[in-house]
């Protein structure tokens, strides 16, 4: 019987990225069918769900999408879809996966006496992917899931580890919405500087739900002003100028 390969030695992956990959392909052989199985899936549904913290933004969301009770993201079917739908993992991967959960889920939720020569059992392991990390052809069924499994698992792991080497977080592509001024530059800087004397005569005598709502509006203002026309110019760049002048003694007359 062939060994699992354990996890590649690269200069470019750290041996903490795959030790706990190695630890488990060596007990992996000690293991009856529901134990390997059960294992399999308990690493697998960690490893997509480091993979999925590592690339989502950091916030007490995403925390609490992965990990606690009855969190949305806590379950190996939703970390599997997850992973695939945001594209971090291939859809060769996602069907086996796939493959792995169903076949956990028959030994995890029986009671009578499952193995691995069970006809649906068989038939989802030998429709995994073969390792690409091992040039072995599996003689046995437990030998083709080890196998298969492995190599998934060190690719996964090895998408973790570049995700954080590299930086590749999930970027905000979210907005807001943002209104501009009408006309041509001239009446935009005018409509711009009734706007914020509009704004500062509010703010006298507000109370305090009134003054935080204007207080919101003024500190939007200086981004509704990236919208004006582009001033042609030395003139009209001036007229901006004398507007965020404008705006910054009044921001300084506010905060003293």
């Amino acid at each position: 019987m062939s060994n699992i390969p354990e996890a590649p030695n690269s200069s470019e992956i750290e041996d903490e990225v795959f030790g706990g990959i190695n630890l488990l392909t060596k007990s992996l052989r000690e293991l009856d069918d529901r134990g390997l199985v059960l294992s399999l899936a308990a690493f697998a549904e960690e490893a997509l769900g480091e993979l999925l913290k590592a690339f989502l933004m950091p916030s007490d969301a995403t925390a609490q999408l992965i990990e606690g009770f009855n969190a949305p993201l806590g379950t190996f079917s939703s970390r599997i879809k997850a992973a695939y739908a945001i594209g971090l993992i291939t859809k060769e991967q996602f069907l086996d996966l796939e493959r792995l959960r169903k076949i956990r889920n028959e030994f995890a939720h029986s009671w009578k006496p499952v193995d691995i020569s069970k006809p649906k059992v068989a038939a989802l392991i030998d429709s995994m992917t073969y390792s690409r990390i091992d040039d072995h052809y599996p003689e046995s069924l437990s030998e083709k899931i080890r196998s298969s499994m492995s190599c998934l698992l060190v690719e996964v792991r090895s998408s973790t580890h570049q995700i954080l080497k590299k930086g590749m977080k999930a970027k905000l592509v979210g907005n807001h919405l943002m209104r501009g001024f009408s006309g041509d530059f001239y009446t935009q800087i005018q409509n711009a500087r009734e706007e914020l004397n509009r704004i500062v005569e509010n703010l006298e005598g507000a109370d305090k739900k009134k003054r935080n709502f204007y207080i919101t509006q003024l500190l939007r203002y200086k981004d509704r002003l990236t919208v004006l026309e582009r001033p042609k110019n030395p003139e009209q760049e001036k007229a901006i100028t004398n507007l965020l002048e404008e705006f910054s003694s009044v921001l300084h007359r506010l905060s003293a």
